[in-house]
Order: structure tokens, then sequence, then C-alpha cells
């Protein structure tokens, strides 16, 4: 029923300069939050990323150390 729909959210507001985006995995911002900091990094803004893991997990094929050394470096 159209009835439930939930409200559309309320825009934020814009007027800042720097944001922190916090992350579990190195994946996780593109997959979460790439269009919201493609937005802010054309408006100026510095945006800064603190990502809690190395992706060490993140190759099936490979071991951790190793998939962690690949990981960090495409950061």
């Amino acid at each position: 029923m159209a009835d439930d729909a939930p409200a559309p959210l309320t825009p934020l507001d814009e007027d800042w300069e720097r944001a922190l985006v916090v992350v579990a995995h190195p994946d996780d911002v593109e997959f979460g939050a790439a269009a919201a900091v493609a937005r802010w990094t054309d408006q100026g803004k510095t945006v800064v990323y603190c990502m809690v893991t190395s992706g060490e997990a993140g190759i099936d094929a490979l071991p951790p150390d190793e998939c962690r050394t690949i990981r960090e470096a495409e950061q």
C-alpha cells in the first residue's frame, strides 16, 4: 500500500568543510558512500577515510598477509 511508504529523507545541511568516513573494510566506501564522497569532493570539501581493517580477508586465493599488502597498496 502506498500509504505505508516511508517519508522521503530530509536533505542534510552541507555547510561544512571536512568529513571523516569510517568504514570496516576498504571497499565499503565504494559500495556505501561513493556518490556522497564524489559530491562532497566536487564541492571542495576535504574527505578523509578511516578504514579499520586492511582488507586482509578480501582475496580467497591469497593468505591474509599477502592480501593485506595488496589491499594497503591499493589505498
